[in-house]
């Protein structure tokens, strides 16, 4: 996509939308994907990282698959002044994200955006069935955590500094990349056994209860065959992220090979598999190379999910604005875990965490 081309046309679209009008939130119509592009457009300017936002025939495209399912909020002249949208992109396709929560600034003091969450966390997701949702909740402010716990989800993780810091450039600019809370609502489970890395087993044990999940707990093995992943980059927002559905013996290897194309100054997530027997291995493998917790993914490939991750500096710690005590007691523990790895540029022993952390 010509990205250049597209937002010359948006441009040349870009209309005045009349405050105050009244607002349904309806499922999307092909006539909608104009009025997503300029919403997108108008909020965020062409510094999205993903660009087929600013497609309105890719819009539709998207939308015409189980892969996406869009609500708007739709006045009676055809205006798009609020969206919020379902995403699969989870191997386990009956795993959404509900995210991309935007509202026309005119619009921002107004009922819509609760109406949107409520209809985006709970009735779509119920009528289509899904195993769960989960939300990435930014951390810069806590409303959007605030309005998620509201609707019955729970924090499972925090993606530290992982948002380009220049996406918020028309909403009044960060200094930092933004992290995002990683909250989850389970709908349907399937009681998979997981194998726990034993430096996580107890408070991942605790986010299970607090989910209201029951796992079985299998002893980890030794690694074994041939890693199975799927990797993507994205250079202009310094994230690389990896997905090991089977941890192999060329483990190490491909996780350097990953790094060395992600380049030193990029944030690299790895998702492992908490039903691979190799799981507990892998992570022992991440942590001496300054890999730390990031995150608990439930139904994630059908068995859960786990999130390890790795920044080029020092995280802005202070930065993060969050909720409650829940999520709290979740940056506490990501913290002790952080003060332990080991690896390039991280001197000190790895030991034990302190798991004793309340919710």
């Amino acid at each position: 996509m010509e990205l250049d081309r597209v937002i010359k046309h948006l441009k040349a679209e870009k209309r005045m939308v009349e405050p105050d009008q009244d607002a349904v939130v309806a499922l999307f119509r092909d006539e909608d994907a104009l009025g997503i592009s300029l919403l997108y457009y108008e909020i965020y300017g062409d510094s999205f990282p993903v660009e087929h936002v600013y497609d309105p025939d890719q819009v539709k495209q998207r939308n015409h698959t189980d892969g996406q399912h869009t609500l708007v909020a739709r006045t009676t002249k055809g205006d798009i002044v609020g969206m919020a949208g379902l995403f699969c992109h989870a191997p386990n396709q009956n795993v959404y994200e509900a995210g991309q929560l935007m509202l026309m600034k005119s619009y921002r003091h107004t009922r819509v955006a609760a109406k949107i969450n409520q209809s985006i966390l709970e009735k779509l997701p119920e009528t289509l069935g899904v195993s769960a949702i989960f939300v990435e909740a930014v951390c810069n402010h806590p409303v959007s955590q605030a309005m998620a716990h509201k609707q019955g989800l729970h924090a499972t993780g925090l993606e530290i500094e992982c948002m380009p810091a220049r996406v918020y450039s028309k909403e009044g600019g960060v200094v930092r990349n933004v992290s995002l809370l990683l909250m989850f609502k389970v709908f349907k489970d399937n009681g998979a056994s997981v194998y726990l890395p034993q430096p996580y087993a107890e408070f991942m044990t605790r986010l299970y209860g607090q989910l209201g999940l029951e796992r079985k707990n299998l002893a980890g093995e030794a690694l074994a065959g041939t890693t199975d992943s799927d990797d993507f980059l994205l250079p202009n927002a310094g994230i690389a992220r990896i997905t090991i559905k089977k941890a192999g013996n060329d483990f190490n290897r491909v996780i350097q090979d990953l790094e060395a194309r992600a380049g030193k100054q990029s944030l690299v997530q790895v998702y492992l598999n908490l039903g691979d027997h190799a799981c507990p291995r892998a992570v022992d493998l991440l942590r001496e190379k300054g890999y730390f917790w990031g995150g608990l993914l439930p139904l994630w490939f059908q068995s859960d999910g786990l999130i390890m991750q790795k920044l080029p500096g020092e995280p802005d710690w202070e930065g993060l604005h969050l909720h409650n005590k829940e999520a709290e007691a979740m940056l506490g523990f990501l913290r002790s875990d952080y003060g332990t790895v080991t690896g390039p540029g991280r001197p000190g022993k790895a030991e034990e965490m302190v798991t004793a952390l309340k919710f």
